[in-house]
């Protein structure tokens, strides 16, 4: 296990009902390293200490050993992994059976999806994507109402009610919307959502500059200003899918009954998952 910062879990909000979607930003991101463990970079969903929690995040475990599967199930004591990538992604990447947990597969239904990132990040084809940041703006624009996968993950995360893991490919956009909307159920303040979600950076910092360096081939300056774009969390892009939370549905409240579904009980459950 690496790093160690307990400053994410030190401030909470008021309760949640009628509470307006967090005015986030990135002013008191801590430059602390969340602890983690093995190759996948899991670690608390609000970070601090990996002992005691109950709720992680990480990236896809495709590459894990047995020593670490051992840890996952047997030291930190996870009993379901919520495995959100698509259909094609869990082709590509297939990930070993750990003992002693019970893996949910939420893939969402994917319809047309773009090339691989092989395929449309690069140079000479990034720039249809438009402006830096443009379009992962408007990607968490669309998770208000196109990607009913995360009612269905924290629906499903309460129903079980134990110690779960909750992963992507590269845990940052929809592993980091799911970890932000627990933590802000969880009561957890704007500041500190925005912290663990920047955090991701961190994390993934040599996965990122293998990706841009691999990527980036031939680009242009601006071309690897949109590439980095995409392999990095950014605060707009957390900023966007609150904006939209707040544009549809007027309060976080009626977006968790109304859009995601979630009844009192389940969220009950869910602040005492994340509460340790």
């Amino acid at each position: 296990m690496t790093g160690g910062s307990d400053c994410v879990r030190s401030r909470r909000c008021d309760s949640l009902p009628g509470r307006e979607p967090p005015a986030l930003s990135a002013g008191c991101f801590s430059a602390a390293a969340p602890e983690t463990f093995g190759s996948f970079g899991l670690r608390a969903v609000g970070g601090g200490p990996l002992e005691g929690a109950r709720l992680f995040r990480s990236r896809q475990l495709a590459g894990m050993t047995a020593a670490e599967a051992d840890g996952l199930a047997h030291g930190l004591g996870v009993r379901a992994i919520y495995d959100i990538r698509g259909q094609r992604e869990v082709l590509a990447a297939p990930e070993p059976y750990v003992v002693g947990t019970k893996t949910i597969q939420l893939t969402p239904e994917e319809g047309q999806r773009p090339k691989s990132a092989s395929q449309r990040l690069v140079a000479g084809v990034i720039g249809e994507y438009g402006a830096p940041e443009e379009r992962m703006r408007a990607n968490y624009r669309r998770y208000v109402q196109e990607y009913p996968l995360m009612g269905t993950a924290l629906r499903s995360i309460a129903a079980e009610g134990v110690p779960a893991l909750i992963h992507c490919v590269n845990g940052k956009d929809r592993t980091g919307v799911l970890s932000a909307l627990i933590m802000v159920i969880g009561g957890a303040h704007p500041d500190d959502i925005m912290a663990d979600y920047l955090a991701t950076n961190q994390v993934n910092a040599a996965q990122i500059a293998e990706e841009a360096e691999r990527l980036g081939e031939g680009m242009t300056p601006y071309e690897r200003a949109i590439l980095l774009s995409f392999l990095e969390a950014r605060p707009s892009y957390l900023a966007a899918f609150f904006d939209e939370v707040a544009r549809h549905y007027g309060s976080l409240e009626r977006y968790l009954v109304e859009g995601v579904r979630i009844t009192a009980p389940q969220l009950a459950q869910l602040q005492e998952l994340y509460g340790r």
